[in-house]
Order: C-alpha cells, then structure tokens, then sequence
C-alpha cells in the first residue's frame, strides 16, 4: 500500500557566509524521539544562491528549524521560507542562533487576523 502525502518546499537565499548556515526538517511523534526527515548544510558554493529542496511528507505533525552558528541570521539578502503548494508556513531572515516553526500536513494556513472592510 502507497501512503498518501504531501509536498513542502525549503527555499533558502544564502548569505557571503552559507557555511555557517544549516536546516532539517523532522517529524514529531508522541514518544518525543523526533525523526530527522531531511537536514542541510551549506556549503561554500552555496553562498549567494538559491537553494530550493522539496519533499513529500506522510500527514503528521513536523517541525523545521534554521540555524547560523555565528551571527544574526541571514545577512543581506539572505532569506529562508518554507511553503506547501503555494502556502506560506514560515519565512525569515534576521534571528539569533536558531529559529523553530512548528507545521502540521496537511497544511492549513490560520485565519487572517486582519479585520474586513466591506464597502456599500
């Protein structure tokens, strides 16, 4: 039997200094032993670059985290974000150390805070 699942997408725009710069994506389970699903270190080549993964994870609950082992985060124009087809789960670039969002698959984006104005 297949599992059914569904696609996330890690993009990341590295800094001068992508080295320093790493990620995974793990599943969390009731037993608290979160499975690495996928992890990335930047390399030299990174710097400067797109760097765009995709995976298709089974529905449950998953967590992803960046981290800069020196520095605030992604410099300049560095930038991170992290979608499901199409919708927005988490975005970044200036953080301390480390920064960790919480998902769950399949993803459904909270209501708009934003109040509605209606015109008559």
């Amino acid at each position: 039997p297949t599992e059914t699942c569904y696609w996330i997408d890690v993009s990341i725009v590295f800094d001068r200094w992508a080295t320093r710069t790493s990620w995974n994506v793990r599943r969390i389970n009731d037993v608290g032993d979160n499975i690495v699903v996928k992890t990335y270190d930047g390399t030299w080549d990174d710097r400067f670059m797109l760097r765009k993964e995709s995976m298709c994870l089974e529905e449950g609950q998953y967590q992803f985290s960046i981290y800069v082992s020196w520095g605030g985060g992604l410099g300049g124009d560095g930038h991170y974000n992290v979608t499901s087809y199409g919708q927005l789960i988490v975005e970044g670039a200036e953080f301390r150390g480390s920064e960790t969002t919480i998902f769950s698959l399949p993803f459904s984006p909270a209501p708009s805070t934003m109040p509605s104005i209606s015109y008559k």
